[in-house]
């Protein structure tokens, strides 16, 4: 009952945003996923599934309106199912995008549904109602956001273990095989759509620095991390000071 309603909360607060300073992060599948995993007590299963979830959706942005997946509800599903059945976390990635999809219907019906307390929130505005304006923004999108992602998530981990566990063992094993590749499949799908974005002329030696660095000179990610910002600081001023020289 427990880990059901702190899932419950993790998956209203992931879409609730109630502090953007805080919360905003939680949209993330590596961190809505571990913090699922904490609460259902399963971090290490949950931190590996949440990491092959993340890496699927690594390259995915949100651009001119368009929702490629629910990314919250990818994590949050996605983590809690594939440890409620037991599967291999590489398989986590084949619940969550399923999950995602449906997710992309709930977000257009939790922001259309917002819309209208942005219009009475504009009268408070008129009126100079500060109080009046800070419960339109906080306390309408956190009911709906228990309602289209808490109550599911809670349904999900209290009633969905036996359930997911039976589903998952009424699988034939070549089907287990074949979501098996996918799931290996789709976080280089994700690395592939992340190198779209990053291809650009000007900074993809950058990338390959990098993966120069991972590959042949075996530094860890802390080091390449610190390599990259004191490149980054360098590049910054020495353009700042030709375009101010300019």
């Amino acid at each position: 009952m427990l880990s059901a309603i702190l899932v419950a909360i993790i998956a209203t607060v992931s879409t609730w945003w109630v502090s953007h300073v805080i919360t905003r992060t939680w949209l993330y599948p590596l961190w809505s996923g571990f913090l699922v995993a904490l609460a259902m007590g399963e971090p290490i299963v949950g931190m590996q599934a949440a990491a092959y979830i993340q890496l699927t959706y690594l390259g995915w942005i949100t651009a001119g309106g368009t929702m490629p997946g629910n990314l919250m509800v990818a994590g949050v599903f996605g983590t809690a199912l594939t440890i409620l059945s037991g599967a291999d976390p590489i398989l986590a990635p084949t619940f969550a995008v399923p999950f995602s999809l449906l997710g992309i219907l709930t977000w257009q019906a939790y922001m259309t549904l917002n819309s209208i307390w942005l219009h009475k929130a504009d009268k408070y505005v008129e009126e100079g109602n500060l109080t009046g304006i800070r419960l339109m923004n906080w306390i309408p999108s956190g009911i709906l956001s228990f309602i289209f992602n808490g109550i599911p998530a809670f349904a999900l981990v209290y009633f969905g273990g036996d359930f997911a566990t039976s589903a998952l063992a009424a699988i034939p094993q070549y089907l287990i095989d074949a979501f098996s590749t996918v799931g290996a499949l789709m976080p280089a799908l994700g690395i592939a759509m992340l190198l779209m974005y990053i291809g650009k002329k000007k900074i993809i030696a950058f990338f390959f620095a990098g993966y120069f660095m991972t590959v042949y000179l075996h530094l860890d990610t802390m080091a390449i991390t610190v390599f990259a910002a004191i490149a980054g600081v360098l590049v910054y001023f020495f353009t700042r000071d030709s375009a101010e020289g300019a």
